[in-house]
């Protein structure tokens, strides 16, 4: 179990705020902490496992898929000075880009479609 710190870990794979899950190989090597998001529990391993050239593509491909997303969002809106936004759009539109990272990080891991 993790002790906790008081600064908030994130998921080694989403990274939303880390729990007391974790995954690590024996061996004395660093731990991957994970979300509650059963997904992310059972992606786990291969993202320890991942290299971290492979890694940094995939969360980059993932980010733009967020930025796609948020894109898709202001354009539902009719809005793209991000300033016009009021609070609740300006929440949402990082809500959105949170939680479609996420999602598309736990979708290319799933497919294994990191271009290395």
């Amino acid at each position: 179990m993790r002790v906790f710190d008081p600064e908030p870990i994130c998921c080694g794979v989403c990274r939303r705020e880390a729990t007391g899950i974790g995954y690590a190989p024996k061996g004395g090597k660093p731990i991957l902490w994970l979300c509650e998001e059963l997904e992310c529990i059972s992606l786990g391993k291969a993202v320890f496992h991942m290299t971290p050239k492979s890694l940094t593509a995939t969360e980059n491909l993932a980010l733009q898929d967020a930025g796609s997303d948020a894109g898709a969002y202001l354009e539902r809106l009719g809005k793209f000075n991000l300033s016009e936004l009021s609070e609740k759009e300006w929440s949402n539109f990082l809500t959105t880009i949170l939680n479609s990272y996420g999602e598309n990080m736990r979708k290319r891991v799933t497919a294994g479609t990191a271009p290395f």
